[in-house]
């Protein structure tokens, strides 16, 4: 009987094998060791879309509770952060009612907050963070214990629910020094937005961990291992060809390794090098639905004019040919190279030149019906007329 597919291709699904990942796990751990006074112990981590930071933080939640933690997690992605956590963390409180000792009790009596009985879970809590965290760090301080709390999808949080946020983990973490870390996770445009904020110091000062591209060898794990402990062998052309495919890009890892295994015959037996052809070929196509188009879908259109003026080379892109081709200042170019940076579509390759960060975006450029409309108003370098066909790369 065929096995199920050990592949994950699914934002924020946890992958077969977490490869590549155990340099920023293993500082934030050993932060959590120090305690309160390590500048990892309140933590951000900020990647492009599917390059796992979500997994990254399920698995230090997981590490959280190994310990003997309690975790009080929830996503900025819509508003009402802080009434969110706040009730987490009111959970938490109810469950050890009867341990709490009476200052405790008193102190969340005094704030209108009722635990056990009195709990009330539709209660507004958003203004009672401070008070609701800091009674929990309390207790799990006398305790011995600790616990962590994570927010996702950062950048997508409502500025005024951040600030007040950060307040309240600085007042129970840094300044009364309580057993509560921190892990939030975001895209890179934080440092443009709230971490460029005066009023967000306390996230200024978190330490920054970077979610990146895996490596060559950490593509080969993930792709490999799970096929490996299924009792199967993809063999070495076929690894190859599935890591060049997926450029170290996590969600297309995922993507190619899942296609590989469906094409094969046998794949708990072996994914041979035509299997992960068809694999890269099918993964190529998806991706461009579930990443590159809402990405897209999100640039004005200046900046998918210079997208589009990108989508010419066949290689990395000069700032220079891009501001000639659309007829605009080194200055303009300079301003959307850095948006689109952060957007996680373009990576700067250094000062002067930009390439495609995502595995296939330049091929996906050239099929859109806009690429020839577009090419035509630009400036380039052969005069032509661009209603042709470009060779995909």
């Amino acid at each position: 009987m065929r096995s199920a597919n050990p592949f994950a291709p699914t934002f924020g699904a946890l992958p077969p094998v977490l490869a590549g990942r155990a340099d920023v796990i293993g500082d934030i751990a050993a932060a959590w060791e120090t305690g309160p006074t390590h500048p990892g112990y309140t933590a951000l981590l900020l990647g492009r879309r599917g390059t796992g930071k979500t997994v990254v933080l399920e698995e230090l939640r997981t590490l959280a509770q190994r310990r003997g933690w309690l975790t009080v997690s929830a996503a900025a992605v819509t508003p009402g952060l802080l009434d969110r956590l706040s009730h987490a963390a009111a959970e938490h409180l109810n469950r050890a009612a009867e341990a709490l000792d009476a200052d405790l009790r008193g102190d969340l009596a005094a704030a209108g907050i009722g635990i056990a009985a009195a709990y009330d879970p539709g209660a507004d809590l958003a203004r009672r963070l401070g008070t609701v965290l800091s009674v929990l760090a309390r207790h799990l301080d006398r305790q011995g214990a600790g616990m962590v709390v994570t927010v996702d999808e950062l950048h997508a949080g409502h500025a005024d629910e951040l600030r007040t946020l950060g307040i309240a983990l600085q007042d129970v973490t840094r300044l009364a020094q309580l057993p509560m870390a921190f892990v939030g996770a975001g895209l890179p445009v934080l440092e443009d937005t709230l971490l460029s904020d005066e009023s967000v110091t306390f996230l200024q000062r978190c330490g920054r961990y970077e979610v990146g591209f895996l490596d060559h060898a950490a593509a080969r794990t993930a792709l490999a291992e799970p096929i490996r402990q299924r009792g199967g062998r993809m063999s070495p052309e076929a690894i190859e060809h599935a890591v060049e495919a997926a450029g170290g890009y996590p969600f297309m890892v995922q993507l190619v390794g899942f296609h590989s295994w469906e094409a094969a015959a046998e794949p708990d037996t072996a994914v041979t090098v035509s299997d992960a052809v068809e694999g890269a070929q099918v993964a190529q196509q998806h991706i461009g639905q579930l990443v590159i188009a809402p990405l897209w879908r999100d640039q004005p259109d200046s900046a998918r004019r210079f997208l589009i003026a990108m989508a010419h080379d066949d290689s990395e892109s000069q700032l220079a040919d891009i501001a000639r081709r659309m007829d605009v200042t080194s200055g303009y170019v300079s301003v959307y190279r850095a948006r689109l940076v952060k957007s996680g579509l373009v990576a700067a390759t250094d000062k002067r030149s930009v390439t495609f960060a995502l595995p296939g975006t330049r091929r996906w450029i050239r099929d859109l019906d806009v690429f020839a409309h577009v090419s035509e108003t630009l400036h380039l370098t052969d005069g032509r007329s661009v209603g042709f066909t470009i060779p995909h790369d």
